[in-house]
């Protein structure tokens, strides 16, 4: 079920739903670090975060659309704080988030890899949040 939600919600996806969520990007980053179920993504997500700005900047193309918008979908989701099991549920709260973004990675690995090649081959980025 959260396959298809997943790629329900990345159809949907628009450009500027990227701006968007860049804006957003604080909020989501304290939620990840601060959440247990959640830890096991902190280095994705950053690295989603720098693929995502220099998506929107133009520094960065060589990635489907359909990968940019499944990630934007999945950290949408997780931003939701009333999606399939509400976060405010105790414990179960997050499990449906974790889902979504493990479902989500395993999608856009080689996408996210690839990215990462270019960062090491591009040390003299600027990287500032």
């Amino acid at each position: 079920m959260q396959e298809r939600r997943l790629k329900q919600d990345a159809d949907n996806v628009q450009k500027a739903d990227v701006t968007r969520l860049l804006s957003r990007w604080p909020k989501l980053e304290r939620m990840v670090r601060s959440n247990p179920r959640l830890q096991p993504f902190v280095e994705d997500i950053d690295t989603a975060y720098h693929l995502l700005r220099d998506y929107s900047t133009r520094r960065y193309r060589a990635i489907p659309w359909g990968s940019i918008a499944a990630i934007v979908a999945a950290l949408l989701y997780v931003l939701n704080p009333l999606d399939m099991l509400p976060d405010v549920i105790p414990f179960f709260g997050f499990i449906d988030d974790a889902g979504v973004l493990a479902l989500c990675w395993n999608m856009v690995r080689k996408d996210i890899e690839a990215y990462r090649v270019f960062l090491s081959e591009n040390p003299d980025l600027h990287r500032e949040k």
